[in-house]
């Protein structure tokens, strides 16, 4: 639930929800570059697929792992290219259906970050590998910065409410 709660010309916002920890790896690697993240949000499999495949031949990457995490309408994806963070947003923001959020808080953290424990019992699982003949410039031993943190639950449902004290004032 947000409070929000405006007493002449002051506001006050108080945030009330349940919360889940999880632990994601992010894209940065040691030597300042990153590899490749994708998050999708209600889509089909076919969707992201056919996307990714666009994505991958446009860009000539290698194998791109793809990973449910909400049965049939949530995925994660990754590829073991290593590329400037510039590039990393480039083709990111390029893919059609990444999750704008996945965008937005990845540009403002200079680093992307995917999921890789349960939430509320779902864990990744890898359903789909889209093979290339681009060799890999990365590993997985490379990623190196992994975080804790914290996320809504499924099925939470935000509540607003809104409280005005005095009048006012008029723009």
């Amino acid at each position: 639930m947000i409070l929000k709660l405006t007493i002449f010309n002051w506001r006050f916002t108080f945030s009330c929800a349940p919360i889940t920890r999880v632990v994601g790896v992010n894209s940065i690697l040691p030597n300042g570059n990153h590899v490749l993240m994708w998050d999708f949000d209600d889509v089909s499999l076919n969707s992201v697929v056919s996307v990714l495949s666009s994505v991958q031949r446009i860009y000539q990457l290698p194998d791109i792992y793809i990973l449910e995490t909400k049965a049939g309408k949530n995925y994660i994806a990754y590829s073991l290219k290593e590329v400037t963070w510039r590039k990393a947003v480039e083709i990111i923001t390029f893919t059609e259906g990444v999750d704008y959020n996945f965008i937005k808080y990845g540009i403002y953290r200079n680093k992307f970050t995917l999921r890789v424990t349960p939430k509320c019992g779902r864990k990744p699982k890898l359903v789909y590998t889209l093979r290339s003949l681009i060799k890999e410039d990365a590993t997985i031993k490379d990623l190196k910065s992994w975080v804790q943190y914290e996320t809504l639950p499924d099925n939470f449902k935000q509540q607003k409410v809104e409280l005005q004290i005095g009048a006012k004032e008029e723009a």
